[in-house]
């Protein structure tokens, strides 16, 4: 239910406390190491402890790892104001994965607030700790750390996968990097701010009451914003767009959990109104937390009570909203369209509002809830999806089974799905295993698939035939909605919609801050949908502040413009297993079923030729090239390779690397010494059953 005590965020009286120019010089610290110009003797004056730098003044230090190029420890009051003043860690065209250390570290301060400005290159930018009522304003943030991205459109590297679920030691930050990082503070205020060319925009780490609003950290390769055990915040009419990892060139999706807004471990009583975070791994991606789902203790909560309302999620590549093992989580009239798998994904969630959204052309699943309990879905247009809505049970071992099992319900039961407009999806309605589901005065216009019905009954009442359950689903002039329907039981419309229809129709907004518009039509900044998000290997193409198209990635390495002689042949467990039987195998590699000569490998069989051929279980493969090394002397190279399943690789005819099992897609990595000239190199693969993947890269160190 709607707390209507969460009224318009207060404004806060800043207290100046002047401090005598030699505590001041104790307190704010240049680094030493960088070389970079010399601060001006800091004035006390009656406004700001802090020194107002020069307009136009370039600090260059170079930072170490644990080290801040200002340190502000102390403080109570005032504003350090960077306007003019450009503080960098490293030069602009870097590599961003090679930064160290802090811009800005600010501990035990109250009240202050660092204004203006351009930093750039360091792992954290403004890192704020154990704080109250700190306010970041008008920073601009250039180029600070972001991995280096490995998948391309031919492969995925599982190394690129984000790993979000462990935070409380400050792995976020030691890992993924940020502009602005904030720690157990409480009040923060981030306003106004921009960053490009990084991976992480604002990360807030048990920080409560904060207001994140008027900022645009578009075109990351990680979070726009990341939330982990931080409630009662207000983040309003911010533009999170482009913020996505794992998909390039129209050919590869996946958003290796990058997000827009990302909520983990009891992120509660948040307020996520009027932002912008289209094109983005997800829009918001939101998980209880490992303490609920992993440890199940029964003190923890997951993250609850959120609302999240009028915002623009569209182009998601994975899913527009993500709201997992949470409660009364409301999702209330935001533009969910286009979304590649889900508009929303709301598994194991319980209570939740999904209320006059717009779900359209979604090419996986409009609504989906697995093992839900309690949910209502209201006033939405489900159009031109895949699937309108799915609600479903299924074994699901890890979760039905585990510790989460045993402190929450995993049912999938008694939602109500009311007056909703299902519109043109190729499948409207996909339910299986679930109890207890209420419809009413939803509209259809069916969609193209004939509706399969089974095991469709009255919750407690066995009386009703299935012909007449069937009508409860809204059947417009006795026609089914298109769909799937096994082991589901129903209820009847009594006539009197649920008390929480009536509250969350009638809950008005409260007033937010900020004024930034958040439509991309509406600033003439948009390009369209998913065929616009192009990554290179520091992140998404930034199209809209002019960067040029980034190069479409060659796999390989060194062996990119190999050639490679190849031969694919098939074989037998009984006979010719390359794990027991390995001459047997080589011997049936002496009459393979295609030869070929054929480029870089970034799947086992090169061509879908040769995989109608050989086809996708029990074959071989063997295939030779040569390759150059061009330095001047013997040197260092990383050989990367991908398989599943078993993969040996060769060079000059020694064994370099080898993985000779049966297993899932693994990335392995071997450092080689080699000299220069011309090298052969020789893959052996073997493939059994299920997925298959080969690909193998060759660089410089």
């Amino acid at each position: 239910m709607p707390d209507s005590s969460r009224n318009c965020p207060r404004s806060r009286a800043r207290t100046a406390t002047p401090l005598a120019a030699a505590t001041l010089m104790a307190l704010v610290t240049a680094c030493s190491s960088g070389g970079g110009e010399a601060l001006p003797a800091p004035v006390e004056e009656e406004v700001s402890p802090f020194p107002k730098l020069d307009a136009g003044l370039n600090l260059r230090p170079a930072s170490r790892v644990g080290q801040a190029v200002f340190t502000l420890e102390g403080i109570n009051g005032g504003v350090f104001d960077l306007t003019g003043v450009e503080l960098r860690g490293q030069d602009a065209g870097a590599r961003i994965d090679t930064v160290l250390g802090h811009g800005i570290l600010v501990r035990r301060c109250n009240g202050i607030t660092i204004r203006g400005g351009l930093i750039g290159g360091y792992k954290g930018c403004i890192v704020i700790e154990d704080s109250s009522d700190v306010t970041i304003e008008g920073v601009r943030f250039d180029g600070w750390y972001g991995q280096r991205l490995k998948s391309t459109e031919f492969a995925e590297d599982t190394t690129d996968w984000l790993s979000p679920h462990e935070n409380d030691r400050g792995e976020w930050l030691e890992e993924y990097g940020a502009a602005i990082s904030a720690t157990n503070c409480r009040g923060l205020e981030v306003r106004g701010c921009r960053g490009r060319r990084g991976q992480n925009g604002v990360l807030l780490t048990r920080s409560d009451d904060c207001q994140v609003y008027d900022n645009d950290f578009s075109f990351l390769s990680g979070w726009g914003l990341g939330m982990y055990r931080s409630s009662e915040c207000v983040v309003s009419h911010n533009v999170f767009d482009y913020c996505v990892r794992g998909y390039s060139h129209g050919s590869y999706w996946r958003g290796q959990d990058s997000a827009g807004i990302l909520m983990f471990e009891g992120c509660s009583k948040n307020l996520v109104i009027r932002n912008s975070a289209t094109h983005c791994g997800d829009g918001v991606f939101v998980y209880a937390g490992q303490d609920l789902v992993q440890d199940a203790s029964t003190t923890a909560t997951g993250c609850d009570q959120n609302i999240f309302a009028e915002n623009d999620l569209r182009y998601s590549v994975a899913n527009s909203v993500e709201i997992t093992f949470s409660d009364r989580n409301a999702v209330l009239r935001n533009d969910l369209r286009g979304a590649h798998q889900h508009g929303i994904w709301g598994g194991y969630s319980s209570r939740m509002i999904i209320l006059g959204n717009r779900i359209e052309e979604v090419i996986g699943g409009g609504v989906t809830i697995e093992h839900g309990q309690d949910c209502l879905i209201a006033d939405n247009s489900i159009a031109r999806n895949e699937i309108g809505l799915e609600l479903y049970w299924d074994e699901d071992p890890e979760f039905v089974l585990g510790p989460y099992a045993k402190v929450r319900d995993v049912s999938s039961r008694d939602h109500f799905v009311l007056e909703n407009t299902f519109e043109d999806n190729v499948v409207d309605l996909a339910m299986r295993r679930s109890t207890g589901l209420t419809f009413h005065a939803n509209d259809y216009v069916p969609g193209t698939r004939a509706p399969y019905i089974a095991d469709l009954a009255c919750e407690g009442d066995a009386g009703f035939d299935q012909d007449t359950v069937k009508r409860w689903l809204d059947a417009p002039l006795g026609a089914i909605p298109s769909g799937n329907v096994s082991e589901v039981t129903m209820r009847p419309w009594v006539g009197t919609p649920p008390e929480m229809l009536g509250v969350w129709r009638g809950y008005r907004l409260p007033q937010v801050p900020g004024s930034q518009e958040i439509r991309a039509e509406e600033r003439d900044e948009f390009r369209g949908g998913l065929e616009t998000i192009v990554l290179g290997e520091w992140g998404p193409w930034d199209f809209r502040s002019g960067a040029p198209r980034p190069p479409r990635q060659k796999p390989g390495g060194l062996l990119a413009d190999s050639v490679w002689a190849a031969e694919w042949f098939q074989w037998d467990l009984a006979s010719s297993d390359p794990r027991t039987l390995e001459g047997a195998w080589r011997q049936r590699a002496s009459t393979p079923e295609v030869t070929a000569r054929v480029s870089t490998f970034t799947n086992p069989w090169s061509s879908e030729e040769v995989r109608r051929i050989v086809g996708a279980e029990f074959f071989g493969l063997i295939a030779d090239s040569t390759f150059r090394c061009d330095r001047s002397m013997r040197a260092n190279y990383a050989l990367t390779v991908n398989s599943d399943d078993g993969v040996r690789v060769l060079i000059d005819g020694e064994p370099v690397l080898e993985d000779w099992t049966l297993h899932a897609p693994r990335r392995e990595e071997q450092l080689l010494e080699l000299e220069p000239g011309e090298h052969s190199i020789r893959i052996e693969y073997f493939q059994i059953q299920g997925a298959a993947a080969l690909s193998i890269d060759l660089s410089p160190r």
